[in-house]
């Protein structure tokens, strides 16, 4: 037998193909896995940027309120309200000292903000200018007090006469009491008109804002650009460490300003080793998954090699006469295994082909059983059913020969074998156009017979005539000769298949005769076959003797009748009638002599009817010595049947519920042939061994039925089924409704 384990080349293709099945995806899901951690971590870091950048841009945010809170508060002041006015009716009201406490309460609210270098309150149509320091002419303040270059001092005069919500402007350097400074100016105009009459002007210290954001801000980012209008206003880079080197990896978060027009650009840097704090847990997760991996292989490959193993061990013990037992070696189990799946192939086809062949001879010899003239029973027409052959005693048929004996060279095999082809396909040719059913098959005195069947009479009206020469025509224009096709008359029932063929063969048989051995053909009344014109075919007369024989008094009684009324149809001459009889009467003496019978008496009364002239007399006599062979056949065989018949009631009566009850383990019980049990079983029961036991079971199962006392399931089996599908159908066959409805009913 085999090598086993890993010394077995199939068994390491099949540990090989389990641990890559396994392997890989552990595999692909670690990686899978690792990248997912890394996408993981990529998302948590971003989002912790995002959440960083957003807190950046609110606590600018919030100081850019406070900015404008700063601006309604004074928007609301008494003395910003009336220092607008464009009269001179509150000059009053700002001595000295009112104007020293808004100068205060103004240089209190700036520095109060942090960020702010300074802060003024201008009045545009008075050109007048409120800071910490007092109040200036707007030229003069913006020329000896805080100076810009003339581009942006333009750009912030120009910018009172407009309302300005609130507006960032680009930082720009001012000289303020001679030292420089960078401010970044922001614009609110106090009055919401188009042209307010105070502008309230703050000046951010980028340094303040600077020493802001370093205090307030975050050291993550890369960098930090806020810009207004595409002018930045204030960077942040953040410095490398001793040591570290710029990869220039990093990614840019874009925010904008909910208080303003500010745009913020946040800067962070790309991390390319993240998910490396989790990679000796992931590589060892991995290397754990493959150890299992590769046992679990190894586990499936012992279970899927185990039934390979067994079937190569059915298949090598199978091998008969130790042939190909050498190829088994190592590695080649597959092909073993293929080659004798191929020779049971190979078998099997034969097998098949044999029992084609089988049930085609079988049903060619049924179709030779009605040719000849079987007379039908229940094994004969069980055998039609068998086979597929529809046939029935209300049908109409008529059997066609056709010979091929024009044929005078049968040494080509091949043409032959052609030919027939041929005359097959001719024959459902020109049959399909009338709508008949036929059967097209071999017969011994002819090459080929067809039996030609229709629900309803046909043939009156020529058609069988053109048919046959239908046919003949076509063979002849195809093979290049005239066959001869002969057809009997249309008959109905099974019997009159024969009555046909008869005809057809007499028809037959006399053309080849006279082909033979007459020069000139004349009609068929100056041949020698004008002495046989009655029908008593010798296919009837073996069956008519044997049936004689067992005593099967029906079946003889019907081969009487069908000869008398055949030959009753050929109204025959008063000579061959009596002929006719005589040789019945004789076929009687035989039968009577094998049986061990006297027969001289029974020759003398019918020399004595013979002798009487009455031919109908003479036909009484041998339906009346038939009578009397089948009665003293029967009577003969009753003694031992009723014997055996009385232990076969008993044993049945006795076992009826037993679900392996059969004629099969009677026959073996009683040491019988199956026939002749069920022989005996109807002759003494009146019906046949399955009708008797289904009635039996059905009359008990019933009785329980009405009791109500059991299941469906226990009854099938009480009474001798096996299942409870078998029993309702077979309830159903024998009483004509189910048994669910019946217990309805009862």
């Amino acid at each position: 037998m085999r090598n086993r384990g890993f010394r077995s080349g199939t068994f390491r293709n099949i540990f090989w193909s389990y641990t890559a099945i396994l392997i890989i995806p552990i595999i692909v899901f670690s990686v899978l896995n690792g990248q997912r951690s890394i996408q993981e971590e990529k998302q948590r870091l971003h989002e912790k940027h995002a959440s960083d950048a957003k807190r950046i841009a609110d606590i600018v945010d919030v100081k850019l309120n406070e900015l404008k809170n700063l601006g309604k508060v004074l928007s609301g002041e008494s003395w910003v309200k009336k220092l607008m006015q464009n009269t001179n009716v509150y000059d009053d009201e700002f001595d000295l000292l009112k104007m020293l406490e808004i100068r205060n309460s103004l240089e209190n609210d700036v520095n109060s903000l942090g960020i702010l270098s300074f802060g003024t309150v201008i009045f545009p149509e008075k050109q007048q200018v409120l800071s910490s320091w007092g109040s200036h002419n707007e030229n003069e303040f913006f020329s000896s007090i805080a100076v810009f270059d003339e581009d942006m001092k333009r750009m912030i005069q120009s910018s009172f006469s407009e309302q300005q919500y609130f507006k960032i402007m680009p930082p720009a350097t001012v000289k303020l009491w001679g030292s420089n400074k960078r401010v970044i100016p922001v614009l609110q105009s106090l009055e919401v008109v188009n042209h307010p009459r105070a502008v309230l002007v703050l000046f951010v210290d980028s340094a303040y804002f600077s020493d802001y954001m370093r205090r307030f801000g975050s050291v993550e980012p890369k960098d930090i650009l806020i810009s207004t209008n595409g002018s930045p206003i204030y960077k942040q880079t953040q410095k490398l460490r001793d040591g570290q080197h710029e990869d220039g990896r990093s990614y840019k978060l874009v925010l904008h300003s909910q208080a303003s027009d500010l745009e913020f650009k946040i800067s962070y840097d790309e991390k390319s080793l993240i998910g490396i704090s989790n990679l000796f847990t992931s590589l060892l997760a991995i290397l754990i998954s493959i150890a299992v991996g590769t046992c679990s292989a190894f586990l499936l490959a012992k279970v899927s090699y185990r039934p390979l193993g067994a079937l190569l061990k059915k298949l090598y013990g199978a091998e008969r006469y130790g042939e190909n037992k050498s190829s088994l070696t190592k590695g080649s189990e597959y092909h073993y295994i293929e080659k004798s799946f191929d020779r049971l192939l190979h078998e099997n086809r034969n097998l098949q082909q044999s029992m084609r062949d089988y049930e085609s001879a079988a049903k060619s010899n049924q179709f030779l059983r009605l040719l000849k003239g079987y007379f039908t029973d229940d094994q004969q027409m069980n055998g039609l059913k068998k086979f597929g052959i529809g046939y029935t005693e209300e049908m109409y048929y008529c059997t066609m020969l056709i010979s091929l004996n024009a044929i005078r060279d049968f040494s080509d095999f091949e043409t032959i074998r052609k030919i027939e082809m041929m005359t097959i396909v001719i024959a459902e040719k020109v049959i399909s156009r009338y709508r008949l059913d036929y059967e097209l098959f071999e017969v011994t005195n002819a090459d080929k017979a067809m039996i030609m069947s229709s629900d309803i009479p046909f043939g009156n009206d020529g058609l069988l005539e053109q048919i046959a020469s239908g046919i003949a025509e076509e063979i002849e224009r195809t093979c290049g000769f005239h066959p001869d096709v002969f057809c009997g008359p249309v008959e109905k029932g099974l019997v009159g298949i024969s009555k046909s063929y008869y005809a057809a063969n007499e028809s037959l048989q006399y053309t080849l005769f006279a082909r033979e051995h007459l020069q000139i053909v004349h009609v068929r009344e100056e041949s020698s076959y004008a002495g046989v014109d009655y029908y008593y075919p010798t296919d009837w007369e073996v069956q008519l003797i044997n049936n004689l024989k067992i005593g099967n008094l029906d079946t003889s009684m019907q081969i009487l009748h069908e000869i008398s009324a055949e030959n009753g149809k050929r109204q025959l001459p008063e000579a061959s009638s009596v002929k006719l009889v005589t040789l019945l009467m004789e076929t009687m003496l035989r039968v009577l002599h094998e049986l061990n019978h006297d027969t001289s008496l029974y020759a003398k009364q019918f020399e004595a009817r013979s002798g009487a002239g009455s031919t109908e007399e003479m036909w009484s006599y041998v339906f009346e010595v038939g009578t009397l062979i089948c009665e003293r056949s029967r009577y003969s065989n009753t003694s031992s049947a009723v014997a055996i018949g009385g232990q076969l009631l008993v044993y049945v009566n006795e076992n009826y519920t037993s679900a392996d009850i059969s004629l099969k383990q009677l026959a073996e019980l009683f040491k019988m042939s199956m026939s002749s049990v069920s022989k005996i079983f109807k002759e003494v029961s009146g019906i046949n061994f399955y009708d008797y036991v289904c009635r039996l079971r059905m009359e008990m199962a019933k009785e329980l039925l009405r009791e109500k006392k059991c299941g469906m399931d226990d009854i099938a089996r009480q009474v001798g089924y096996h299942n409870l599908y078998s029993f309702k159908r077979a309830f159903t066959r024998y009483e004509g409704i189910k048994p669910d409805k019946y217990v309805d009913l009862a």
